[in-house]
């Protein structure tokens, strides 16, 4: 999660969920299969202006050939139907003793979407909120964890996970009863899988440019974020490349 201070954000009434199921049997060839590739549709949740860029995520539902519906917390959104629901970051909190009304019924959102058995990717705090929907928890950590950092433990089902990863949160994850932790950061459990719901701790969208525009945005210090920043830039094509495999990973062994 990315957290930033500054007006308390409205109470959305999250009408949320379409009854429109989708259909698991292709009528195309696709390297997803799970889907038709002529109707595949993706809901992507974020804030408008902060923490709401796609990078890698969105270049990877291009190629698979996902049309992208782009839905705005600030808008107090009711979900269409889709294939895929993609859920970014945000500046609120699910952690225990910092949850506002926004975040709790973006929970029971997630949940009815998770338990109708539809495909799920949640990312920081996205993955946070699929947490708390499914029974796990999450805590306020003393302070904000920004690293391009490895992850351990991990499942060697999803070795994808190998290698660094842009991660900058402040709240740590305890992944739900029941579910399938793929991978652990020294503090949090990182990546883990519930049917076919995905939460992953670390932004495999970032790019150096999302790193510094999201900084900019919420008015970090240039000393803590730069670090990142660089190493993120150092590695940009092996970041990109390696996001795309683990997508892939993902969807074709996980969610479809």
């Amino acid at each position: 999660m990315v957290r930033t201070r500054g007006a308390t954000p409205r109470t959305p009434a999250f009408a949320w969920i379409n009854s429109r199921t989708f259909s698991r049997t292709p009528t195309a060839t696709h390297s997803f299969a799970w889907v038709d590739s002529m109707s595949m549709r993706a809901v992507v949740l974020s804030h408008r202006g902060v923490a709401d860029e796609l990078g890698h995520v969105g270049d990877w539902l291009e190629d698979g050939g996902f049309a992208v519906d782009r839905v705005y917390r600030e808008d107090q959104p009711s979900l269409p139907a889709a294939d895929l629901l993609v859920v970014l970051g945000s500046p609120n909190s699910v952690a225990e003793g910092f949850c506002q009304p926004p975040a709790r019924g973006e929970i029971e959102a997630v949940r009815q979407w998770v338990t109708a058995d539809r495909p799920y990717l949640g990312i920081c705090f996205g993955a946070q909120v699929l947490s708390c929907a499914l029974g796990g928890s999450v805590r306020r950590m003393a302070t904000t964890f920004r690293a391009f950092a490895e992850l351990d433990g991990i499942d060697p089902t999803f070795s994808e996970l190998s290698g660094r990863w842009a991660v900058w949160h402040e709240d740590a994850i305890s992944a739900p009863p029941g579910s399938e932790v793929l991978a652990r950061l020294p503090h949090a459990d990182a990546a883990f899988r519930v049917g076919r719901a995905v939460g992953l701790q670390p932004h495999i969208e970032f790019t150096s440019s999302i790193v510094e525009r999201l900084a900019t945005t919420v008015k970090l210090p240039d000393d803590e974020w730069r670090s990142l920043h660089d190493d993120v830039r150092a590695n940009e094509d092996d970041h990109a490349a390696r996001s795309r495999r683990l997508l892939d990973a993902l969807f074709d062994r996980a969610v479809r």
